[in-house]
Order: structure tokens, then C-alpha cells, then sequence
């Protein structure tokens, strides 16, 4: 048997509903010191409770027999959206068939008597708050381990528009390079305040599958364009005019060092980076996200590399790369794809 103390059983708190105040002052004397105990005197008090309280609470423990609305009534209304909450039904004996009967109703997890067995319901609680603390950590890690699965597939989709190229026949170098720049281009254009992640932890993979096959098409017509522009220079500036249509009013192209600095007041690079991950199918936002990695992609194959610099709007500078060995497409894009975990995991708004 385990050992009770290696539980914490006020980590989650439990919802006890009765409309009699000497009741629910006795269950409070009984398990208060062991239990964290919210109260309600009825349904509807204990729809609102819950609602104010619902992150924090794993158990309920609702009396059937009260006036506005009985126990079961009130649990139905959250059974569908918090199935996994532990739900006990206290009643009357007399009330028993009818409390039976109404057992799948509101999910109910089990139903006590009155007057109560108080070592046995004690047992009841601490089996219940078991039960909950040990479903609540085998859900967080599953869902910490499809997230990870997730996002390595999600890796592996943005490495697809480096391959793109590779696939059409369309000869250009150091993709996965440009595809990585863009990446952490729009990432590091994010605030701590952007939000809308949540579907990209549970996506329809389906829908983005979809999404994604359009853009790399797009991509195969729109990099031969770009690669047409002659010197890295010319790329340069034809970069600056790609992110002014994505929205950015003007953007300047000036000398910076051995460098040259493409700025504007505006940033639309967070917005593009979202068409590739499946945020946005915007039209206008689509066409200017790939056009944007195929001039990206152009100043890559020209020998140069986009760094971006700390600052309010858009700041980057585009240098002369250090020249490498050079490495076949397929292995270069595959070194990204295994290299930069926590790069995409940030991408996604995991870390």
C-alpha cells in the first residue's frame, strides 16, 4: 500500500455543496485540516464557484436534494467540458435509485449515503484526490511528449521549404541557411506579449499539410524570380523592396561597416514568419511571406547572411558570408533540421 504522505492532497481543491450550513460546517470540521474545501449552498452558487475556481479544483462533492438546482443538474453542466474532475454524489438513502439513475448524467465518479461512514468517505476523498493527481500528471506528460512530437514534425515542415527548391530542379545554395535566417528573423520580431500559440500545440495537421504544399509551390515560382537579380548587392536592395510589400512603408537600404543595413519603423516579419507556420492564410500576408524567403533565399546563394540587430522596428544587417565548405542541399538542410531544436520549439512558442 502506498504511503499516504507521499500524496499532497491540498495540491487540488474540493468543491463541497450543501444547502444546509450545519452540514457543510461539519464536513469542513472533519476534513478541513486534511483538504483544501471550497463551498456553495447550492447549484447555481456552485456553478459559479466552479467557474471562479475551476483550475484549482479536483474533486466535488455535491449533495442531489437541494432547491434552484440538484446535484445532478449542476454537474451535468460541466461534465462535458471537465470530464476528468472526480465527481461524488451524496444523497439519501430514499433518494438512491433515483441518484443511480442519474449516474452518467453528470459523470459521476460515486455516490455516498447519508448520514456518512466517516472513515470510509475519508478513504473515499483521499482514493479520489489519488486518483486525480496521478491522471493530471500522466495527461501533462503526455501532452508534454505529443507536443515534442509535434514539434519535431513541425521542424521537418519547415525544413521542407529548403528542399523545395532541391525537388523543382531549381539550383540555389545554403537554403537551409536562408529558410533558418527567416525563422529566427520573425522569432526574434516577436513580443512577450504575442499570443496565439495554442493551435499550433494541437494542430490540424491535415489543414497544414495542405497549407504548406501551397507555399512550397508558390516558392518554386517565386525564387527563379529572384534568383534572375544579378550580385548581392542588387539582392540586397531587391530583400528591402520584398518586406516593403509585406507592409512596412519604406525601407531604407544604407552602408553599415562592411555591411549594408536594411531598417524601417515598421516589422512585418513576425506576421510572415505565421503564413509558414500555419497561423495565417491570408492572401496579401501569403504572397509577401514567399516572396520575401525567395529574395532571402537569393541573398544566401550570392554568398550573403542576414543577421538581425536589436531595435525598435525592423533592423537587419546583411554581411558577406565566411565562405565553408561547400555541403550537397540535402545535408545542409538536414544539419538545420537537427541542429536547431530550440529554434523551432521557439518558433512555436514552446520555449
Amino acid at each position: 500500500m502506498p504511503d499516504l504522505e507521499q500524496y499532497d492532497y491540498q495540491r487540488y481543491a474540493i468543491l463541497f455543496v450543501d444547502d444546509e450550513e450545519k452540514t457543510r460546517k461539519y464536513f469542513r470540521r472533519l476534513f478541513g485540516d486534511k483538504f483544501r474545501i471550497l463551498e456553495a449552498g447550492d447549484g447555481v452558487e456552485a456553478l459559479d464557484v466552479f467557474r471562479r475556481h475551476a483550475s484549482e479544483i479536483g474533486i466535488i462533492v455535491t449533495d442531489q436534494r437541494m432547491p434552484n438546482e440538484t446535484g445532478v443538474g449542476f454537474l451535468s453542466k460541466i461534465a462535458g467540458d471537465y470530464p476528468d474532475i472526480i465527481k461524488i454524489l451524496s444523497t439519501a438513502f430514499s433518494d438512491i435509485d433515483a441518484a443511480i439513475g442519474s449516474v452518467n448524467d453528470g459523470g459521476i465518479f460515486r455516490y455516498i449515503t447519508k448520514p456518512w461512514d466517516i472513515p470510509q468517505l475519508e478513504v473515499t476523498l483521499r482514493r479520489a484526490m489519488e486518483f486525480f493527481s496521478v491522471k493530471r500528471e500522466r495527461d501533462a506528460l503526455l501532452s508534454a511528449k505529443m507536443q515534442a512530437m509535434g514539434n519535431v514534425l513541425m521542424s521537418s515542415r519547415l525544413a521542407a521549404f529548403s528542399l523545395a527548391p532541391v525537388c523543382a530542379g531549381i539550383k540555389v545554395d545554403r537554403a537551409g541557411e536562408a529558410v533558418a535566417s527567416f525563422i529566427k528573423i520573425g522569432v526574434s520580431g516577436r513580443t512577450n506579449q504575442d499570443t496565439g500559440n495554442a493551435g499550433l500545440r494541437s494542430p490540424d495537421w491535415g489543414k497544414l499539410h495542405d497549407r504548406q504544399v501551397e507555399l512550397a509551390s508558390a516558392l518554386e515560382r517565386e525564387l527563379p524570380l529572384a534568383l534572375q537579380v544579378d550580385g548581392l548587392q542588387a539582392r540586397t536592395t531587391a530583400l528591402a523592396t520584398a518586406f516593403e510589400s509585406a507592409g512596412t512603408g519604406r525601407v531604407a537600404v544604407a552602408p553599415s561597416g562592411d555591411a549594408s543595413r536594411l531598417s524601417s519603423d515598421a516589422d512585418p516579419a513576425p506576421v510572415l514568419i505565421d503564413v509558414l507556420l500555419g497561423r495565417s492564410d491570408d492572401t496579401t500576408a501569403t504572397r509577401a511571406s514567399v516572396k520575401t524567403l525567395a529574395a532571402l533565399m537569393a541573398v544566401y546563394d550570392a554568398g550573403g547572411s542576414v543577421r538581425r540587430v536589436r531595435g525598435a522596428g525592423l533592423l537587419l544587417d546583411v554581411v558577406v558570408a565566411p565562405v565553408k565548405p561547400a555541403a550537397a542541399a540535402g545535408a545542409e538542410t538536414a544539419r538545420w533540421l537537427f541542429d536547431d531544436d530550440l529554434l523551432i520549439s521557439s518558433a512555436l512558442g514552446l520555449i
